[in-house]
């Protein structure tokens, strides 16, 4: 019981770490893809 219950918090806590650090990159690329429209335009 609790080693299922200790499993699904780490699988949990993982995934939630995975999440944002995709979150985090899609932020950059979309940073980094919006500064390149602008160099493009000028």
């Amino acid at each position: 019981m609790w080693i299922e219950l200790g499993l699904f918090f780490l699988v949990t806590i993982f995934a939630i770490h995975q999440i944002r650090d995709v979150r985090k990159e899609q932020r950059k690329r979309a940073e980094s893809n919006s500064q390149e429209k602008s160099r493009a335009t000028d």
